[in-house]
């Protein structure tokens, strides 16, 4: 993966500064994790955050250097569901959680492809790799006023990605509003990867 983080970044530096147009922006990000293991997917809800980007826009391609931080942390109606086939619908009732906050920051370089430039308008298509950061904490669940303390969810670990999918580009004078969906492969630990369908919405100046 790191072959191919430093491909891109070397186009970017042969890439002329009198070619090149740099713009610098900002991101809202919300993702719907799949973690490869039921228990988490049964018991988590949306991750949310947000990040900063900068844009290399060359001719023919164009690049992105992101930065992202998500949180997610359990959902309290899901994770009573969980239980209510285990424990029984009235004793999944009382079951409250806390702590077990996920917390992912990312680093990519992505490539930005347009495949429809209209005048206003920009449909492109987008893909790279970076590397991730998972960790978490521990939770407590309580119970009946019994507190039972549960082992972090996720084992704090480094990994790299990849990432494709496809974005939409509105300009609008000197600013751009830009939206886009990609699924992000995270190559974690016990899992060959964690899909991340991520939905992103920001702005380019």
């Amino acid at each position: 993966m790191k072959y191919v983080v430093l491909s891109l970044a070397l186009l970017i530096a042969l890439s002329t500064p009198a070619v090149a147009q740099v713009h610098f922006g900002v991101q809202a990000d919300a993702s719907n994790f799949n973690f490869g293991n039921e228990a988490l997917n049964n018991i988590y809800g949306l991750g949310v955050g947000g990040g900063a980007h900068m844009d290399f826009k060359l001719p023919l391609l164009g690049f992105r250097l992101s930065g992202d931080y998500l949180s997610l942390s359990p959902d309290k109606s899901k994770y009573q569901n969980y239980a209510a086939p285990i424990i029984g619908a009235a004793a999944a009732s009382a079951l409250t959680i806390d702590g077990g906050r996920i917390a992912i920051w990312s680093a990519t370089l992505n490539v930005k492809l347009d495949i429809l430039p209209l005048p206003v308008v920009h449909i492109y298509a987008t893909g790279g790799g970076g590397y991730v950061h998972i960790s978490s904490n521990d939770a407590t669940v309580n119970f009946s006023g019994t507190t039972y303390p549960v082992k972090a969810p996720v084992e704090n670990q480094g990994k790299a990605s990849v990432n494709a999918g496809a974005g939409v580009d509105l300009g609008l004078g000197p600013v751009s509003l830009f939206g886009e969906v990609k699924i992000v492969w995270i190559l974690t630990e016990g899992k060959t990867s964690t899909q991340v369908p991520l939905g992103t919405i920001g702005i380019t100046f």
